[in-house]
C-alpha cells in the first residue's frame, strides 16, 4: 500500500517536474525574444537617431518634430549622403508645409529650424559641387561676372567737365583672369569695355585723371564677391595731383618712376605698363571693344596713366615751347596713345574715351559651374 502511494507521488512529482521545466523554458524563452527584440529596437533606434544626427546636425528641441531629410548633389536626387570632407556645399533647404530651415556647412547639419507647427515635416538639402576659383582658375580664363550696380556716377565732380555723368557697370558681364595673387584673390579685367564715354576736361580733368579712374573702377565691385578694384594701368601712381608744375623735359619710364617728384607732380608716369603686360599675356592683345559693338570699327579706352611732352617748334619761327600734358589711352592693339587734354599754345580742352576696369575677386571664392572656356566662363554670381 505504501509503495503503491509512494509510487504515485513519484509519478506526479516526475509530471510536475516536466510540467514546471516547461514553464521555465517557456519563460526564459519569452524573456530571450523580449530581449533580443529589445535589443534590436533599441540598436535600431540608436543608429536610427546616429543617421539623423550625422545628417542634420543639431537641431533645437527636435524632440517636438519629426523631420524627414532629402538631398540633391548638382540638381539630381542624391542616394548617399555626403560627408563633410567631400567635394560639395550645401546651398539651400526647402522644406513643405511652410517649414523653414537652413543649412550651415560649418556645422554640417541643417540649423534654425521652423517647423511651422507641424508634427512631421520633410526636407530637401541642394548640395553643389564645390570648386576653389583660385585653385581652379588659370591665367586668361573666362570669368561670367556681373557687377550688381546698374547706374553709378559718384566720379562725376572730378572730371572737370560741367555735366553729369554715369556709366552702368552691369552691362560687362565678361572678364578674364589676369593674375592670381599670393593672398588668394584673383584679379580680372573685363573683356569688353563701356558702351559709353567718358569725359575729361582741362587742367582740373588731368589732375583728377588717375583718381576719377580709380572711383570709376570702385563700381564695378560687389560684396560678398569682389575684394577691391583698380582702374586699368593703376600701379599706385599719384590720384590727384595738387601741385601741378610745368617741367623742361618729357615724360620718360626713367624721370618718373613711381613715388617720384615729377610723377607726384603731375610730370607723367610710365607705371601703367605693369597692367598692359598683364592683360596683353592673359588675353594676347590690349583691344577691346564696347558691348555691343562690332570688331570690325576700331575703338579705344583710356589707361590710368599720365604723360607730358616738352616740344620745340622752330619751323614756324616761333620761339615758344610747347608744353603737352595728356592722358594715356589705348588704341587698337597698341598703348600710349595721347588724348589731349591741355597745350600750352591752346589752353584747356576735352579728352573722351571708354573705360576697361580691373576687379579682384575676394580670396576663397566657391564656383559652381563653368571650366574657365570662352563658351563655358566660371560663374561667380
Amino acid at each position: 500500500m505504501f509503495q503503491v502511494k509512494k509510487k504515485k507521488e513519484l509519478e506526479g512529482f516526475g509530471k510536475n517536474r516536466k510540467r514546471n521545466t516547461i514553464i521555465i523554458a517557456s519563460i526564459l524563452g519569452i524573456l530571450i525574444v523580449v530581449g533580443i527584440v529589445t535589443l534590436f529596437r533599441t540598436f535600431a533606434f540608436f543608429e536610427e537617431k546616429r543617421e539623423f544626427n550625422v545628417i542634420r546636425g543639431r537641431i533645437p528641441d527636435f524632440s517636438k518634430e519629426d523631420i524627414q531629410l532629402a538631398f540633391t548633389i548638382d540638381g539630381v536626387k542624391g542616394t548617399v549622403f555626403p560627408s563633410k570632407d567631400s567635394d560639395y556645399v550645401g546651398k539651400t533647404v526647402t522644406c513643405e508645409k511652410g517649414a523653414t530651415a537652413v543649412w550651415n556647412n560649418e556645422l554640417w547639419g541643417i540649423v534654425d529650424v521652423n517647423s511651422n507647427g507641424n508634427a512631421k515635416i520633410t526636407c530637401s538639402v541642394a548640395f553643389v559641387t564645390e570648386k576653389n576659383f583660385y585653385k581652379e582658375a588659370k591665367i586668361g580664363d573666362y570669368v561670367s561676372y556681373t557687377p550688381t550696380k546698374t547706374d553709378y556716377s559718384a566720379f562725376s565732380n572730378l572730371t572737370g567737365y560741367s555735366n553729369e555723368q554715369s556709366i552702368n557697370p552691369s552691362e560687362l558681364k565678361v572678364w578674364r583672369v589676369i593674375r592670381k595673387n599670393a593672398d588668394g584673390s584673383v584679379d580680372l579685367v573685363s573683356e569688353n569695355v563701356s558702351s559709353k564715354e567718358i569725359y575729361f576736361y582741362g587742367r582740373e580733368g588731368y589732375n583728377n585723371y588717375v583718381g576719377a579712374l580709380n572711383m570709376i573702377a570702385k563700381g564695378y565691385e560687389t560684396a560678398g564677391i569682389t575684394s577691391g578694384s583698380r582702374y586699368m594701368g593703376y600701379d599706385e601712381q599719384t590720384e590727384f595731383i595738387e601741385d601741378a608744375s610745368f617741367f623742361s623735359e618729357s615724360t620718360t619710364a626713367e624721370n618718373s618712376p613711381k613715388g617720384s617728384e615729377r610723377e607726384k607732380q603731375g610730370g607723367g608716369d610710365f607705371l601703367y605698363v605693369t597692367d598692359q603686360n598683364l592683360v596683353r599675356q592673359a588675353c594676347g592683345t590690349l583691344e577691346a571693344f564696347p558691348v555691343g559693338k562690332s570688331s570690325d570699327d576700331r575703338y579705344s579706352y583710356f589707361l590710368a596713366g599720365r604723360y607730358y611732352q616738352y616740344d620745340w617748334q622752330p619751323a614756324t619761327g616761333d620761339s615758344e615751347n610747347y608744353r603737352y600734358i595728356k592722358n594715356q589711352t589705348v588704341y587698337d592693339d597698341d598703348y600710349g596713345f595721347p588724348v589731349y587734354t591741355y597745350t600750352g599754345s591752346t589752353g584747356e580742352s576735352e579728352a573722351q574715351d571708354y573705360v576697361r576696369p580691373i576687379v579682384t575677386l575676394k580670396s576663397g571664392l566657391i564656383v559652381n559651374s563653368g571650366n574657365g572656356l570662352s563658351n563655358n566662363p566660371w560663374k561667380v554670381n
